[in-house]
C-alpha cells in the first residue's frame, strides 16, 4: 500500500522524471531546466502556501504519483477566497494497479481551498472528476479561431485532423474544425492586414498599467474575480515570458486620442503557427477596435491563425470578425459553497486562460514549442507525445477505473 503526502524540494528528480517520461512521452534523461520549472512554479510562485501544496504518492520510499497544486487568491463580490488550480497528474505505469491517480485526484479535491479547479483536462479526466462531485462548466470551454493565412491554416487543420481524426470525441472535433476552416478560408480576403485606421495608438503593456488601469474595469461586473498584486502578476508574465510554452509572448495596450487606455491583448505568436490568446479586454465600445489590432499584430508576426478561449460576451463581437467557434474543454471545479458553484456554473467570473494553469506550462526557454493545443484522449505515453505537458491528464488506472 502507498501513502499521500506533500510534495518537497528533495522530490524534483523523481518527479521530474515521471513527467519527462510519462506525462511528455519523451525518452532519456529529463533536462535541467524542467527541475527548475518545478521548483519555480511549485515552490517559488507568490501564491505558495505549503497547506494548500502539490501531492505525491509514495510506495515505500519511492515517489510513483504526483499531482502539481497551485493556489490563486480570488474575490466573491470584494469576500477574499482561496482557489487552487491542480496540474500534471501522473503515475508510474508500474504503480497504477493501486489507483494512485485517483486518490491523488480526490485528496485535491478535499483540500482546505474554497473553489478547487483544473482548466486543461482530457475528456476522461471530465468524467472522474465529475464521478467525485465536481461539476463542468461548459462556459469556460468554448474555443474560437480566426485564420490569418487561409491557405496554411488550413493544411494546419488538416493536418491535426489526419493525426486525431480517427479517434472518438477528439476527432470529431477535428472534422468539425476542417470543414469549418474550409467554409470559413473561402470568405477570408487573401491580402495583408494593414494597421486599423482607428485613431487607436500600441504601447508596452507595463504591469501597472494592466494592473491599475485594464482589469479593475472589465471584471468589475463579474462576481468571482482574481486577486493579483504587483508581485504576483509580474512574477506570472515573467514566467510565462521565460518559458515560451506557445511561442513568444505579447503584451500590447491601447490607448486613444485622449491617452485613455480603451484596451489590451496579451499572446503567444510564433512565427509560423498558431497565435494562442492568454487575455484580451476593452472598454465596452472598443472591443472590435482592440481586436482589430490584435489581428494585425499576429499578421505582422508571421502567425497563420489565431486561437482563444471564448469570453461569451464577446461572442458577437468576435463573429463578427469572421471568428468561428468549436469544441469544449470545460472548466473543471468543485465549491464548497454552492452559491459560489452556481457563479461558476452560469459564467459569472472574469476568468481568463490568464487565471489558471494553462499558461504555467513546461515550455523549455528558448526552444520552439512542438504543439499548440492538448490531445485530449488518453494519458497513455504515446498519446501524451502531442499533449501539453501542463495537461491535467489521467493515469491508466484511472482509465481502468472509468470504465468499469
Amino acid at each position: 500500500m502507498g501513502r499521500i503526502r506533500a510534495f518537497v524540494q528533495d522530490d524534483i528528480p523523481t518527479v521530474a522524471e515521471l513527467n519527462w517520461q510519462f506525462l511528455q512521452g519523451q525518452t532519456g534523461p529529463h533536462p535541467p531546466t524542467l527541475e527548475e520549472y518545478l521548483r519555480q512554479l511549485f515552490f517559488q510562485n507568490p501564491w505558495f502556501d505549503s497547506s494548500i501544496g502539490s501531492l505525491v504518492y509514495e510506495q515505500g520510499q519511492r515517489v510513483v504519483g504526483f499531482l502539481g497544486v497551485v493556489p490563486r487568491p480570488m474575490s466573491v463580490n470584494g469576500k477574499h477566497i482561496q482557489a487552487a488550480f491542480g496540474s500534471g497528474l501522473v503515475v508510474h505505469p508500474e504503480s497504477r494497479w493501486a489507483l494512485a491517480g485517483l486518490q491523488l485526484l480526490a485528496a485535491f479535491m478535499d483540500g482546505k481551498q474554497d473553489l478547487t479547479m483544473t482548466d486543461t483536462a482530457s475528456a476522461l479526466s471530465q468524467q472522474i472528476w465529475v464521478g467525485l462531485g465536481g461539476s463542468a462548466s461548459a462556459a469556460y470551454g468554448l474555443q474560437w479561431a480566426h485564420p490569418l493565412r487561409p491557405a496554411s491554416y488550413a493544411l494546419y487543420a488538416m493536418s491535426r485532423y489526419g493525426k486525431e481524426g480517427r479517434c472518438g470525441a477528439g476527432g470529431r472535433a477535428c472534422r468539425v474544425l476542417h470543414k469549418t476552416v474550409n467554409s470559413v478560408a473561402t470568405r477570408i480576403p487573401l491580402r495583408r492586414f494593414r494597421r486599423p485606421s482607428s485613431g487607436a495608438t500600441e504601447e508596452k503593456l507595463e504591469i501597472e498599467t494592466l494592473l491599475h488601469s485594464c482589469l479593475p474595469g472589465c471584471s468589475e461586473d463579474y462576481s468571482l474575480r482574481p486577486e493579483y498584486n504587483r508581485e504576483s502578476l509580474g512574477w506570472l508574465l515573467d514566467f510565462m515570458s521565460r518559458m515560451k510554452a506557445y511561442g513568444n509572448l505579447r503584451k500590447v495596450a491601447l490607448r486613444d486620442a485622449t491617452k485613455e487606455i480603451i484596451g489590451w491583448f496579451i499572446y503567444y505568436v510564433k512565427r509560423g503557427g498558431i497565435a494562442e490568446v492568454v487575455q484580451v479586454g476593452a472598454t465596452k465600445a472598443h472591443m472590435k477596435t482592440v481586436f482589430d489590432h490584435l489581428l494585425c499584430d499576429a499578421w505582422n508576426h508571421g502567425a497563420i491563425g489565431l486561437h482563444g478561449r471564448l469570453e461569451i460576451r464577446h461572442a458577437q463581437d468576435l463573429s463578427e470578425s469572421r471568428c468561428f467557434f468549436w469544441g469544449t474543454i470545460p472548466l473543471l471545479f468543485r465549491a464548497r459553497d454552492p452559491e459560489l458553484a452556481k457563479l461558476v456554473q452560469q459564467g459569472d467570473a472574469f476568468l481568463s486562460r490568464l487565471d489558471g494553469e494553462w499558461c504555467l506550462r513546461f515550455g523549455a526557454s528558448g526552444q520552439e514549442c512542438t504543439v499548440a493545443t492538448p490531445n485530449l484522449l488518453s494519458g497513455s505515453p504515446a498519446a501524451t507525445k502531442s499533449a501539453s505537458p501542463g495537461s491535467f491528464q489521467p493515469s491508466q488506472a484511472l482509465q481502468a477505473r472509468s470504465a468499469k
